[in-house]
């Protein structure tokens, strides 16, 4: 990170990443998760169309799966320096009538479960590395830049994490897949062209944030056309992403699992179906451990109400499929 590492260097001195009341030889699956990682306040989430308590859902659809509710990890409770201007979290929240409420309401309700989350992502990297694979079920707030917040991003979770793995392992090298439907303008601002960074970014072109003065940091630049179709996509995944990851043999990939791609999203503007994403997901962690490449999935957006619903059914696959979980 060449640029603004003084802003990322002061979030990371207050948000560790172990797990909350347990050491890190704990027996657990590297699965992090906080039930602070729902947002509500006073139903004006629901104005928003982001599912702000898919979170939780996603949870009890893996605990119904049969995985036991201890294994789990969970961030711990030390927190990032607070945003202070109700005006400004409302602009980043894109909810205006957020302005109106009081800032310590604000930090509360709605940007402790982010950096709760935000820590999840850097416990999820360290486990990505110890366990060979990792599931974050919150952050991928990609649109999050050093100094400045957007699309519903507050803190740069995916900076944070690759700066914590660095000061172990300072020569290690990434690669950070996303496939959310927005552009990753934020990540992509602070790395800039570091070399030790690739990004691979498949994004609806005409969507959010079309932010042109970073597109020249993506490696691998897939802009693909609104409509797009489960055949195409995946085709263009499973053409690229192999080759991406043996061209650039990565210490950790990095995953940003959007299902903001969905057909019925209302904010995405492409039209790639539930199986299509379980597909795409299955792929993606097949992909890395074929290659031997820890990995990190991350959940990032997705605002369609079954959102939830097709992130449960996905990571069951995964688990059952790929990661070969037996419960």
């Amino acid at each position: 990170m060449k640029r603004n590492i003084g802003v990322i260097l002061i979030l990371l001195s207050v948000v560790p990443c172990a797990a909350e009341g347990q050491s890190r030889e704990s027996p657990k699956m590297p699965i992090v998760f906080s039930p602070r990682y729902d947002i509500s306040f006073m139903g004006l989430e629901k104005l928003h169309p982001f599912d702000t308590t898919k979170y939780g859902k996603i949870y009890r659809h893996l605990v119904k799966m049969g995985i036991p509710r201890s294994v789990f990890h969970t961030p711990t409770k030390e927190y990032l320096a607070s945003l202070k201007s109700s005006r400004v979290v409302a602009e980043i929240a894109e909810l205006a009538p957020l302005s109106l409420l009081p800032n310590g309401f604000l930090q509360w309700r709605l940007l402790l479960p982010m950096k709760y989350a935000a820590g999840g992502t850097m416990l999820g990297a360290e486990l990505a590395l110890k366990h060979g694979w990792s599931i974050n079920l919150s952050g991928g707030y990609h649109h999050a830049k050093a100094e400045s917040g957007g699309g519903f991003c507050f803190f740069a979770d995916i900076p944070m994490a690759v700066h914590r793995l660095r000061k172990d392992n300072p020569a290690m090298t990434f690669l950070i897949v996303d496939l959310d439907v927005h552009q990753g303008n934020g990540y992509e601002s602070i790395f800039q062209d570091d070399p030790s960074i690739h990004i691979f970014d498949v994004y609806n072109r005409l969507n959010y944030p079309a932010d042109e003065e970073v597109k020249r940091y993506i490696d691998f630049n897939f802009p693909v056309e609104p409509g797009i179709r489960d055949k195409e996509y995946l085709a263009l995944i499973e053409r690229e992403l192999n080759a991406a990851v043996r061209q650039t043999q990565p210490d950790i990939l990095i995953y940003l699992a959007g299902t903001d791609i969905f057909e019925e999203d209302p904010l995405g503007g492409m039209n790639i179906s539930e199986q299509g994403i379980i597909r795409r997901d299955e792929m993606v962690f097949q992909v890395a451990l074929d290659n031997q490449v820890p990995i990190l999935m991350v959940l990032s957006g997705g605002y369609s109400t079954k959102s939830a619903d097709i992130v449960g059914k996905s990571l069951e696959n995964i688990l059952r499929n790929v990661i070969r979980l037996h419960v």
